[in-house]
């Protein structure tokens, strides 16, 4: 079977999101961002080892070199950052937690339905929004890269391996671009927020937006990143799609 007949094309950027993301830890089969805040500060040298000693301690867990908490144990290594960079990757491609800066309000009883009234803190919101945009940018940065560091005709299991390989040696230049789109003083423009819907705009002229179909950012018309493009381009991956018996059958 020659490798042309059996190559279907298809867009690189949900292969490579999905592949990041299976690199994100989990804790007890999910994300705990408590968990991995404290890792991350650790990998930006913001923590000691002590700190990961009393953080255990304090929240009495156990780790050992062969359950979820492997990485809170042992000296400094490459596997922390790549599990911090894809802990940070991710954060943009699940839905928004809106109590980063979502507050209870006040002295204020709980209505009829006996929910508490909240109300949006505008700094901690300014600093979320920030961040997510910063991520976005990064994430754009470099899976744009390894879109185009990725060989030809690889099966799909083929191609994950080679982005987790790309991303986990990426790690630290993923972090230093975080850093880099990281700019205070900008102004947004909350346009929506939902569960099912989060949308901002920004004074350099993004346009944020999460939903169902996942994230997207434009820019100046473009996508930037969503729709199967990175930078307003279309990575495609030839993927070595089917087994030699699809050949069999179509003699």
């Amino acid at each position: 079977m020659t490798k042309a007949q059996n190559i279907l094309p298809i867009p690189a950027l949900p292969i490579i999101q999905t592949a990041v993301m299976s690199l994100a830890p989990t804790f007890n089969g999910g994300r705990h961002d408590g968990h991995m805040n404290i890792l991350c500060a650790y990998v930006r040298g913001e923590k000691t080892d002590a700190d990961l000693v009393n953080y255990l301690k304090e929240h009495k867990i156990e780790a050992t070199a062969t359950n979820d908490f492997a990485l809170f144990i042992g000296e400094r290594r490459p596997a922390q950052v790549t599990a911090c960079a894809a802990y940070i990757a991710s954060t943009v491609l699940i839905a928004p937690n809106l109590a980063e800066f979502l507050e209870p309000v006040k002295d204020k009883p709980k209505n009829k339905d006996g929910k508490t009234e909240v109300a949006i803190n505008q700094e901690k919101l300014t600093a979320s929004l920030t961040t997510k945009l910063a991520i976005a940018l990064a994430n754009c940065d470099l899976f744009a890269l390894i879109a185009r560091l990725l060989p030809e005709d690889l099966t799909l299991d083929g191609y994950r391996d080679e982005i987790i390989r790309l991303f986990s040696s990426l790690a630290p230049v993923y972090l230093e671009r975080v850093q880099a789109h990281y700019q205070k003083g900008l102004n947004f423009n909350l346009l929506q927020m939902q569960n099912t819907q989060f949308t901002f705009t920004c004074s350099t002229g993004y346009l944020f937006n999460f939903d169902i179909q996942g994230l997207s950012l434009m820019l100046g018309g473009i996508n930037w990143y969503g729709r199967g493009q990175l930078m307003g381009q279309d990575y495609v991956l030839d993927v070595n799609y089917f087994t030699d018996k699809v050949f069999d059958l179509l003699k």
